[in-house]
């Protein structure tokens, strides 16, 4: 190749890399994990930490590609490696605590925060693909750039190809604009306002309690205890579609990194690589954190289920007695006894 590009370990670094690789191979894996032995309640927070995770790691990224760029020290083949990150990690503000009423004011202020998010790299993949014969620090090497897509490698400044994804770009926002219309519409039909509402609360309360009692299940299979750990089909599918997405995309950004003449600078870990995999302790701990309170769990049934079974012996005893003083059958005298349900 004829022009090497410059090092940028902090964007595209080993570390980093390894970071984002195994949150988002994970994420999937475990989600299906989790919704298997987890409480509802343990999940929706374990899915709202790991949310987290994944999408402030990508908003830094996202934010430090253009900082980058308006300093001029992105090049053009990191920036196309940060869009391929970004499709894996996605970014945004997630909150881990629901932190009491989601009420007007806050869906207010998180959708512009959504909306400027979203504006903000639009923008930033429309620059990069317009202006991608001049675009970054090496433009004398743009020429030369290749972007893997299904295994076949592309230049990165071909015209076909870079209004291809603008296209879809485009497509993209009118779908989203209809989307919001369509919603909008919706919104007006019901009414925003809790006092201008066609469908009360508790019309939606009885639909969702309706919708949360239909079950789906395969041919006459009966419900057994013996399955209660099986994952569904739909999650196994899940699991399986989202993996394969992931690993597709990590085979991509590997084999592009691979057909690009790179410093060797670009192997060394730097500050910033270290400290994207020390933020994988954070979802380590939410594992270790689920899987403990799932044992204290379990040790605390244990006691009850004891004391439980105690009391009804003794109560069979007590009938046993009464019914031999009486001079009656035991059966004769009618006997409820009521088991804890387990869980």
């Amino acid at each position: 190749m004829g022009c090497q590009i410059e090092a940028n370990p902090d964007v595209t670094g080993t570390g980093i890399r390894a970071s984002i690789y195994t949150l988002c191979i994970a994420a999937g894996i475990l989600k299906v994990i989790v919704n298997v032995f987890a409480e509802e309640r343990s999940r929706r927070d374990f899915v709202r930490a790991l949310d987290s995770a994944l999408q402030v790691q990508g908003l830094a990224l996202l934010f430090t590609a253009i900082y980058q760029t308006f300093r001029s020290q992105l090049t053009l083949f990191h920036a196309i490696c940060v869009l391929h990150l970004l499709s894996l990690l996605g970014f945004g503000l997630t909150a881990r605590g629901k932190y009491g009423h989601y009420g007007l004011a806050r869906r207010i202020v998180l959708w512009s925060i959504k909306v400027l998010l979203a504006a903000a790299f639009l923008a930033f993949v429309a620059y990069i693909w317009i202006t991608a014969p001049t675009f970054g620090s090496q433009p004398k090497c743009n020429g030369s750039t290749i972007y893997v897509v299904f295994f076949v490698s592309i230049d990165a400044t071909n015209v076909v190809f870079r209004y291809t994804i603008m296209a879809l770009m485009i497509a993209f926002l009118i779908s989203a604009a209809f989307g919001t219309a369509l919603l909008g519409l919706f919104a007006s039909i019901c009414g925003i306002r809790k006092k201008n509402r066609v469908v009360k609360d508790r019309d939606i309360k009885t639909f969702m309690d309706i919708l949360s009692r239909i079950r789906v299940r395969d041919g006459q299979l009966k419900s057994d205890v013996r399955w209660k750990w099986v994952p569904s089909q739909e999650d196994l599918g899940f699991m399986a579609t989202r993996t394969l997405i992931n690993v597709y995309g990590v085979l991509m950004l590997e084999l592009t990194i691979s057909r690009n003449d790179l410093g060797s600078d670009e192997r060394e870990w730097t500050f910033g690589q270290i400290i994207a995999i020390f933020l994988l302790l954070g979802v380590a701990a939410e594992v270790f954190n689920l899987v403990l309170a799932k044992i204290d769990t379990k040790s605390e049934e244990k006691p009850d289920e004891e004391e439980a079974a105690q009391q009804t012996q003794l109560m069979i005893e007590e009938h046993a007695e009464h019914a031999e003083e009486e001079g009656e059958e035991g059966s004769s005298i009618p006997l409820e006894i009521v088991l804890p349900a387990r869980v």
